[in-house]
């Protein structure tokens, strides 16, 4: 006999919010697939900027669903942290788990996600991300054979942004997204979840957050000038727990946020004629600042990536280099690619070669899982 306590909206273990922000979003799907489990859940939809109204003619049935409440957030802001935000703020459960209105949980994944918890007393299970357009999300590089009590430099949980799975209400439920940010509101929030000591757990094995591309209109897919794309650097360096974190953990952090965030934001936008002057300044600005926050960072990047940031610190650097340091970037056959900027840093655990191997290494790990599954 089973002795799982069904559902109830009084006593959920885990409080699921869903923030949608138009009416065209498939917001069912997401809430359909919240409700698919045996423990008990609460699903907040939070309308932002939009009629309620819009919401319930797309839940259908599924609003009349005891385990289901929709509120309204009426903000006037482009950015996901307010409704975000405002569903934690009415949670009560025993853990959050968030969810953009485009995507889904994978059949069981919420139950899993649980027994990863229940096992390792975890305040925080990262999800696993698995694309519908092929591939996965960005998962932390774990060191081989780990699931749980993971730290956030030897573990590489910095390398996830966004906080997708469960975190611990009574540990986590005063942390907010940060406010009023076109993009990256999720990077301090994650931050705090991978480096509070608190104890985090990743298995691979799990059933996944299921990220859906069939949505044109996702926020953070929308063109926008460099410096939205990096303003959450402002919040990174005035939160004094971040500030505080080790020297070599502040690298790696600022590692990954030029890697991604600044390189992978010049790659987006460059052209023959290189990038636009005000994306210039604003990414020499950014480099500039994170050297300070933390510095020597750029020892440990790709010696291509390290070679752009230093040609946006030059503005009489020829735009024909630009495009060459950011030639093949896709690609980690060449010596540019492996090798960092400091050979002294060659097998240091975040320079290329041993992160790129403990991200094939947990790559496998969820292949190995999905084909399991599937079979």
């Amino acid at each position: 006999m089973n002795d799982t306590p069904r559902p109830t909206a009084s006593s959920p273990r885990v409080e699921v919010v869903v923030a949608v922000h138009s009416e065209t979003r498939p917001v069912e799907r997401a809430v359909a697939s919240a409700l698919a489990t045996r423990a008990p859940v609460r699903v907040t939809v939070v309308a932002h900027n939009l009629d309620p109204a819009a919401v319930r003619r797309r839940l259908g049935d599924l609003q009349d669903d005891h385990r289901v409440r929709i509120v309204e957030l009426a903000d006037g802001i482009g950015s996901p942290a307010g409704p975000f935000n405002r569903g934690i703020e009415l949670a009560t459960g025993e853990f959050v788990s968030i969810i953009g209105s485009d995507d889904s949980f994978a059949p069981g994944a919420i139950d899993a996600w649980l027994r990863v918890a229940d096992e390792g007393g975890a305040d925080v299970v990262i999800a696993p991300i698995r694309r519908t357009s092929g591939g996965w999300g960005t998962m932390p590089r774990v060191r081989p054979g780990r699931v749980h009590h993971l730290d956030g430099d030897r573990d590489r949980l910095f390398e996830r942004a966004a906080p997708l799975g469960l975190f611990r209400r009574s540990t986590f439920g005063a942390l907010r997204f940060t406010a009023g940010l076109p993009r990256g509101e999720d990077q301090p929030f994650g931050l705090h979840l991978w480096f509070s000591g608190a104890s985090v757990s990743f298995d691979p094995a799990a059933p996944a957050y299921v990220e859906h591309g069939d949505q044109a209109d996702r926020i953070t897919h929308e063109p926008r000038p460099l410096r939205d794309d990096l303003m959450f650097v402002d919040a990174i360096e005035a939160d004094a727990a971040l500030s505080a974190l080790p020297l070599a953990s502040r690298r790696a952090i600022a590692a990954r946020l030029a890697r991604a965030q600044l390189v992978g934001g010049i790659a987006a936008r460059a052209t023959e004629a290189g990038i636009g002057e005000a994306d210039r300044e604003v990414a020499a600005k950014t480099v500039r600042r994170l050297e300070r926050w933390a510095p020597g960072f750029r020892k440990i990047l790709a010696n291509r990536d390290a070679r752009v940031l230093r040609i946006c610190l030059d503005p009489a650097a020829d735009p024909a280099a630009l495009l060459a340091a950011l030639a093949n970037r896709g690609s980690f056959r060449s010596p540019a690619a492996l090798v960092p900027s400091s050979l002294l840093r060659l097998l240091h655990r975040h320079a290329p070669v041993r992160s790129l191997i403990a991200a094939r290494l947990v790559t496998r790990r969820l292949a190995r899982a999905e084909a399991s599954r599937a079979g």
